[in-house]
């Protein structure tokens, strides 16, 4: 019988109903089919005669085929690192997301009290800055408050590099000669 042809079915079982040994050794050498395969896998759940011949018969194969076919280690841990940064980023873009609605709901007013108007006429409704102006002026705001921080930035990295620049000129004097008479 070739070892690489397939195990027919029909010897699968012996007149008792357990695996006959040459179907465990089809199992082990995967030459089982389709059918074959979900047949001793359902017998071997159910008889415990059977899967202690298994069991023997594993064991008792040289120790490479005992081996995995492969090392899942690197494989699992990428999972997981891709996993967490799903995880990690989809905490953030949340929480950037409910920072915008929160800002876009201050900005524009729309939980903001009703001002009173100051005009003489009861009837006329207090106006509103439409949603265009609103975000140009919660712009022209960032734009102005990103200007001021690198302006005050460009002060102090030019005040320590002129400290540094003084430095190298005029060093700082310790110790040196003791003076005369001394």
């Amino acid at each position: 019988m070739d070892k690489d042809a397939m195990f027919d079915n029909e010897y699968l079982f012996d007149s008792e109903g357990h695996l006959t040994d040459d179907g465990l050794n089809a199992l082990q050498n995967d030459r089982l089919d389709e059918l074959g395969r979900l047949e001793a896998a359902e017998h071997l759940t159910f008889c415990d005669y059977c899967l202690a011949r298994y069991t023997a018969l594993i064991e008792s194969a040289p120790e490479k085929l005992r081996q995995p076919m492969r090392d899942l280690i690197p494989q699992v841990q990428n999972l997981m690192r891709l996993r967490s940064f799903r995880i990690m980023t989809n905490r953030y873009v949340s929480v950037a997301a409910a920072v915008l609605i929160a800002f876009g709901i201050w900005q524009f007013g729309i939980l903001a009290l009703p001002e009173k108007s100051v005009s003489r006429d009861p009837l006329a409704e207090p106006t509103r800055p439409s949603i265009s102006r609103s975000i140009g002026g919660a712009l022209d705001k960032c734009s102005g408050g990103l200007s001021k921080m690198f302006d005050g930035l460009r002060l102090s990295v030019t005040g320590g590099l002129d400290q540094l620049s003084d430095l190298r000129t005029n060093p700082p004097k310790t110790g040196g000669t003791p003076a005369e008479g001394e």
